[in-house]
């Protein structure tokens, strides 16, 4: 198994690489909160930021936490008895910006420990509102690289994140996907590499959409729907979110593990979009898994 202490380290060096970042482009710094894992040993940093320019509601989570008892959600998966002693650590964020021209965009990377089974996981989507075709095919094209770089399937993994990020209720996805991987055992130290490889790569796949589109103005309509667009968002991370149920099983730090939900949404009964329009688009074809990389932009 991997140095549990390196792994952490060097997850928070990429908590401080993108909370940099993102605080390059909002004209609010983070607040920060550092806090214990009452139910164990360990506990997290976490940093938000609310009411900016760019950022309505955004947060990056960092945690590192020992419990003697692991929850069902986490025991099931490799048939491990309930009440073993596990380790989890990791980063995860999502960002939620004003304009609805500026996709919201969650991330995390991981590493588990419970007896004997060490795992990675980790991903990162994109929950556009109103999607410029030529910038998805950029981000997936990025991500491409990210996964070359380490020599994993992009393929593979953009396909699990397609499955994953679907919510069956409304038989859609949640956004225009990217890539996703989860109990990856074999070989833990390239594993360790392809997440902080991911973690990196952050800027260089957010940056183009926060310089191309956070000046674009949008009307009282577009913001309203993409108040619409979130309330999907808060259903998949309340019903189906893996990272959510295990949090609330372990009994985490509640403000942490809902720090993903957004500030403000709402629900419209029976809403249709008008074919022809931005708004029948996004779910006719973004929201339909696509094979962004061979796709052209025109």
């Amino acid at each position: 198994m991997p140095n549990a202490e390196t792994v952490q380290q060097g997850f928070k060096n990429v908590q401080n690489d993108i909370c940099e970042f993102l605080n390059e482009h909002n004209d609010k710094p983070y607040q920060e909160d550092l806090w214990e894992y009452e139910k164990g040993n360990g506990g997290g940093i976490t940093r938000v930021w609310v009411d900016g320019d760019l950022i309505e509601k955004g947060g990056v989570n960092f945690s590192a936490i020992r419990g003697t008892s692991l929850p069902a959600s986490a025991a099931t998966q490799f048939k491990i008895p309930e009440g073993t002693e596990f380790l989890a650590t990791g980063v995860s964020l999502v960002i939620h910006p004003w304009s609805p021209f500026v996709p919201t965009i969650h991330m995390n990377i991981r590493y588990f420990e419970a007896g004997d089974v060490a795992w990675f996981g980790g991903g990162i989507d994109l929950t556009p509102c109103y999607p410029k075709k030529d910038q998805i095919i950029q981000f997936h094209n990025t991500l491409k690289k990210v996964c070359d770089k380490s020599e994993h399937d992009y393929g593979k993994d953009k396909q699990t994140c397609d499955d994953y990020f679907y919510l069956p209720h409304r038989d859609e996805t949640r956004g225009i996907g990217g890539i996703f991987f989860d109990h990856l055992q074999e070989d833990l130290e390239s594993h360790s590499q392809y997440a902080l490889n991911l973690g990196y790569a952050f800027r260089d796949l957010y940056d183009p959409f926060i310089d191309k589109n956070r000046d674009t103005p949008y009307t009282d309509a577009q913001r309203d729907f993409l108040l619409y667009r979130r309330g999907r968002y808060v259903e998949f991370n309340l019903v189906y979110d893996r990272g959510t149920i295990f949090g609330l099983q372990s009994k985490g730090r509640i403000e942490s593990i809902l720090m993903s939900l957004p500030a403000t949404a709402n629900w419209k009964y029976d809403f249709h979009a008008e074919p022809g329009t931005p708004e029948f688009e996004l779910t006719d074809f973004y929201l339909k898994p696509q094979d962004w990389v061979n796709m052209s932009a025109e």
